[in-house]
């Protein structure tokens, strides 16, 4: 198994660094609060308590372990390639560089499609629940406060 070697610089990646690393860690889990429908697990709570046959709890708990795997492996792998990239940085420099490009385009795809479709997905339950509304107005009222704006959340 490779060693990963912790405390990497981002000069010895060779890069130079020109930005102020500021982001705490309330800083991007609110970024990440941000990027989810705040209902989403409510539009697609139906599918899973089918197809957990009823144990929506367990399912739940399991999901959540396998996504503490995935942020302890994110964590990991920031430490050895403290540049900006993303998946598209560890698996480039971790396998090749090929592996990297489909990694970075997978992961904007995902970064693209989740989000839509989970606001399609709350907007749609909603408009069942209050049919007076339609299902374009759910979509703007998900949408807007979602902006890029920074002076949105000061």
């Amino acid at each position: 198994m490779m060693q990963l070697e912790t405390k990497t610089s981002v000069e010895q990646l060779g890069y130079k660094q020109e930005l102020k690393r500021s982001l705490t860690f309330v800083d991007l889990l609110i970024y990440g609060m941000v990027f989810m429908v705040p209902i989403a697990p409510f539009g697609i709570y139906g599918y899973v308590a089918q197809g957990s046959k009823g144990m929506v709890a367990l399912a739940y708990l399991i999901g959540m372990v396998g996504m503490i795997f995935t942020a302890l492996s994110y964590a990991r792998m920031a430490e050895a390639f403290p540049i900006a990239g993303s998946v598209y940085s560890y698996a480039q420099r971790g396998i090749n560089e090929y592996v990297g490009f489909m990694a970075g385009w997978v992961i904007l795809l995902d970064y693209i499609f989740v989000p839509a479709l989970l606001y399609l997905v709350s907007a749609a339950a909603l408009a069942d629940i209050v049919p007076q509304v339609p299902i374009y107005v759910w979509l703007v009222l998900f949408i807007i406060p979602n902006r890029e704006d920074p002076h949105f959340y000061a």
